[in-house]
């Protein structure tokens, strides 16, 4: 069916193109200079020279070319963005548009770059989530269409990036390149563009665009399928209570449109929103395909009989969210045996069961409650499997997060907002609990299992309605957590302080004779100068070093002093620069003397002096090139090739071969994915080695060495330390020996199960891709 647009609605549509395009565009030119620091740091870290090259262009074309791109985005932008409406008013879904022949792949290439774009589309759109949900119900009440996908919404990230990309093939830029700065624009512009789309909605309400929307998507999704409000047909409705309840049931169907809430908490609402959409639409599909209900996916709850139910039907009573939540309050505190709750069922309920919550689900409570409460419970069950399936938890933690599955229901119910926050206290309280298991030893293990146990019975003897809770029992594990972590940061700093001087005295000698050598070929050092420097001074480069390496005091003095030195030998053209040498003598003779005395090079001062003082006064006088010192050094007034005269560097025989270091080892030209994951991975990262025998080992990742890439790990205690190559490293990963185990929080990684299982990507919600979700890289 074609939809007219008015001319006002035409207005407000082109407004709110021009000011999300305006909006990214100011942002990026903002942080350009952050863009450029970024490309450098990563060309410095490229592990080949192809890497290196796209990062070096990366830059030139945001220093010579920025206008050129922003320009073209927005012409690009402003075509799809266009052609998007006229779609979506003559009746057709808009399809990815084609890229142009240069970035128009086919197969896996294709496949790689919807995949690129998909990652970082999802990743934007869980950031905007609620400014997204906003905007997708004010487009299509403008448009007058019942309602619009996210693939239909030219205003969503995804069509700002695949525009940059036609952009960027427009100016004849490969692959490669396109990609990096089309990662580096994403990465830019994130943090401003929930503001960018917060102002859009504030301009479209203004205008009179749905000005009093509730931010729950779900209530229009109900009318627009013809389910029943307050005021609607069958009455009753949905109402938001303090608990997020309902204030009395309504007609519902199984998952059906008319079971979505028509109000609901607008705190943290978008992601659970988006599982209930998703469990709809995949019940739907399946009760379409006359499948019914697939393993594991939660089961539609039983709709409660209203005054006009059939004639000789069983009577079923209906369930508040009041009365769930006291019920649960219940069971929350120990066993419950059959038939000794009202609604309870004829099962016994142990809250520490791994199966309560489904146990809860098929009980006549739960069956009777309102539809968004019933679908509140399969999505809490669904996430807990998650988290008893992941292979990262420990055994013990896993006993431990049990015992809180009724705890957290209750809070699933009262606060929509546990789904969508991360800095949810029942949530840090999970995670931190999952966190703390990993990289224990047999040693401490039953101290930190006291403790959890100890929180963990507060919560569960505690908890009634005050999530407050969650907060003050988190902030007890963390005190603890923190005290541990300082006496193992004793431990372990020694045993790092060690291995870096000892890499240190490994490295110095080498770096010591290549700063002498430097100053000594590309300037003009007199003979005795740079025999002093390649023999006794270079000594106290190497002891400079081993001390402190390039950020220490005395490096960095060592090499000032080294520089005076030259300086103050070369023929002064100047009174100021004879002033600045009388000035500077007595401090640089007295400094020179002492670090010769650290090393134990005393006795070698006095007879380089004798000599020095005559190139000083050469110098003074302008006349070096009569000295005996000096013969040979300069002629007809013009500098000679120092270099030439003097002695060689001496080697030092206890300088190692750097076979490990991976900074100057040279690279096969095929990239190396392991050791790039390798080199690539944070102090912090925690690792799962096996060993031959079977047996496996969690510890972390303590500290990199800084010249050969040498990786310390340590348990929890800074003990039971390894120290692996990088390439060894990388080759552990390669066979399988050793699995990095994920650096997201417990419930990220859940809720992004739950997310694939009710919405794979083939398959999301209405038809369309994947809701916007958790990164489950």
């Amino acid at each position: 069916m074609t939809v007219e647009i008015s001319e006002d609605c035409s207005v407000m549509l082109n407004s709110c193109r021009e000011r999300l395009v305006d909006g990214v565009t100011a942002v990026f030119i903002q942080h350009a200079g952050r863009a450029n620091q970024e490309f450098m740091a990563l060309a410095d870290r490229a592990v080949n020279s192809e890497q290196q090259q796209i990062y070096f262009g990366a830059m030139h074309l945001l220093a010579n070319r920025p206008q050129q791109l922003l320009q073209n985005f927005r012409n690009v932008y402003c075509v799809h963005f266009d052609s998007t409406i006229a779609n979506l008013c003559g009746g057709r879904s808009r399809r990815k548009s084609a890229l142009p022949d240069e970035l128009s792949l086919v197969d896996q290439d294709e496949f790689e770059l919807d995949l690129a774009l998909s990652k970082l589309s999802a990743r934007a759109s869980l950031n905007c989530s609620q400014q997204l949900v906003a905007l997708d119900r004010r487009f299509a009440a403008m448009l007058k269409i019942q309602r619009i996908r996210q693939d239909d919404n030219p205003l969503h990230p995804g069509h700002l990036y695949r525009s940059l990309l036609e952009a960027l093939a427009g100016m004849d830029i490969e692959r490669p390149l396109a990609f990096a700065i089309l990662e580096s624009f994403e990465r830019q512009t994130a943090v401003e563009l929930p503001g960018i789309y917060a102002g859009i909605n504030r301009f479209l309400s203004k205008s009179g665009v749905l000005p009093t929307m509730s931010t729950d998507s779900s209530q229009d999704h109900a009318k627009d399928s013809g389910g029943g409000g307050a005021s609607g047909p069958g009455g009753g409705g949905y109402a938001a209570s303090s608990l997020g309840g309902a204030a009395g049931p309504g007609p519902m169907s199984a998952y059906g449109a008319s079971s979505m809430p028509a109000g609901a908490q607008t705190t943290g609402e978008d992601l659970f929103s988006q599982l209930l959409r998703a469990i709809q639409s995949a019940a739907m599909a399946a009760a379409g395909q006359g499948q019914g209900f697939v393993p594991g996916m939660p089961m539609p709850p039983m709709p409660p009989m209203s005054g006009t139910q059939m004639a000789g039907a069983p009577y079923q009573q209906t369930f508040s969210a009041n009365q769930l939540v006291e019920a649960l309050g219940n069971v929350q505190r120990g066993p419950v045996e059959p038939g000794s709750m009202p609604g309870m069922g004829s099962a016994r309920l142990d809250p520490q069961g791994f199966n309560v919550l489904q146990q809860i689900r098929a009980t006549p409570m739960a069956n009777g409650a309102n539809a968004t409460d019933a679908m509140t419970i399969d999505i809490v069950s669904m996430l807990f499997d998650a988290i008893f399936n992941d292979p990262d938890l420990s055994s013990t933690m896993r006993a431990e997060i049990a015992k809180l599955q009724i705890p957290v229901l209750k809070v699933a119910l009262l606060d929509k907002s546990f789904f969508s926050d991360r800095r949810h206290p029942a949530r840090r309280l999970l995670d931190a609990i999952a966190n703390s298991g990993i990289g224990r030893s047999d040693q401490d293990e039953p101290r930190l299992v006291a403790k959890i146990t100890s929180i963990v019975e507060a919560v569960v003897k505690g908890f009634d309605s005050d999530i407050q809770i969650f907060a003050t029992q988190l902030q007890k594990l963390e005190e603890f957590l923190t005290d541990e972590e300082a006496r193992a940061q004793d431990k372990s700093t020694e045993m790092v302080d060690q291995l870096a001087t000892r890499e240190r005295k490994d490295v110095a000698p080498n770096r010591a004779t290549s700063e002498v050598e430097t100053r000594i070929n590309r300037r003009n050092v007199p003979p005795l100068v740079a025999d002093f420097l390649s023999r006794q001074w270079r000594l106290v480069l190497v002891d400079a070093f081993v001390r402190g390496g390039e950020a220490g005091k005395d490096w960095i003095e060592a090499l000032r002093l080294m520089d005076e030195l030259i300086w103050s030998v070369n023929p002064k053209q100047g009174a100021q620069d004879r002033e600045r040498l009388l000035a500077l003598l007595p401090d640089m003779l007295k400094r020179l003397r002492t670090a010769l005395e650290r090393v134990d090079l005393a006795g070698d001062w006095d007879a380089f002096f004798s000599e020095l003082i005559r190139l000083h006064m050469a110098a003074l006088h302008k006349d070096a090139q009569t000295d005996p010192a000096l013969q040979g050094a300069q002629s007809s007034g013009k500098a000679a090739d120092w270099s030439e005269a003097r002695l060689p560097a001496t080697p030092s025989p206890s300088t190692p071969e750097r076979s490990e270091d991976a900074t100057t080892r040279p690279r096969s030209p095929g990239s190396d994915s392991q050791l790039e994951l390798v080199q690539s991975l944070e102090v912090g990262a925690w690792v799962e080695f096996q060993s031959f025998r079977g047996t496996r080992n969690t510890l972390r990742l303590s500290w990199v060495s800084e010249f050969k890439r040498v990786y310390l790990f340590t348990n929890r205690q800074g003990e039971n330390a390894m120290t692996l190559a990088a390439t060894s490293f990388a080759e552990h990963l390669r066979k399988g020996t050793a699995r990095l185990l994920s650096p997201n929080p417990l419930t990220d990684r859940a809720v992004a199960q739950v997310l694939e299982k009710v919405a794979p990507p083939s398959s999301g919600p209405a038809g369309g891709s994947r809701p916007p979700g958790y990164a489950w890289e």
